[in-house]
């Protein structure tokens, strides 16, 4: 073998080195973009599904805040209508016709002697002198009265009284006035 073959037989070995070592580069840069291409799609897919759950939480917690606001706003306004008819039987028992003649019952059976009856001002002025007890200062009352004797005071006001009863019927009350049916 000459020096020109032996030159080009390096170089024929070389260029075939070459193209395998060329070959094996394409082939492991294959496989890294098909890992690559793999690990990106995990990637995006857990991306979405993160995503999602939380949109899926986010709207979760909007509609619960939504059903709360709606409960909270329905209970508003079912203790408005029970206010409204409380205020009603208010209107109504001061309107009654024995309204007076009832004040002056209860002066009757607990005044004693030395009692002072207060009343608000528009009682006062319409059946206040009927009592047959002292009549103290007009009160802030809405109706009913006070009775003071020395240190006791009897607390018949008509706010208090409905207040009372409509903590004691508020769940009675609701059940008529929004009954299902």
């Amino acid at each position: 073998m000459g020096t020109n073959e032996l030159v080009e037989k390096i170089l024929a070995d070389g260029k075939a080195r070459a193209a395998a070592i060329a070959a094996e580069r394409d082939k492991a840069v294959a496989e890294t973009q098909k890992r690559s291409a793999t690990a990106v799609a995990a990637i995006e897919s857990d991306s979405a599904e993160r995503s999602k759950r939380e949109c899926e939480a986010v709207l979760e917690r909007t509609r619960s805040r939504a059903r709360m606001e709606k409960r909270n706003a329905v209970l508003a306004a079912r203790w408005q209508v029970l206010d409204r008819a409380v205020q009603r039987a208010q209107e109504k028992v001061l309107a009654d016709s024995g309204y007076a003649d009832f004040m002056v019952k209860l002066v009757k059976e607990h005044a004693r002697s030395g009692s002072v009856a207060s009343l608000s001002e528009a009682d006062t002025r319409s059946f206040g002198a009927r009592l047959g007890t002292k009549v103290g200062d007009p009160l802030p009352l809405a109706g009913g009265m006070m009775i003071r004797t020395g240190k006791v005071g009897l607390n018949f006001s008509l706010d208090v009284a409905l207040s009372e009863l409509r903590d004691e019927l508020a769940r009675d009350l609701s059940q008529v006035l929004f009954a299902v049916g």
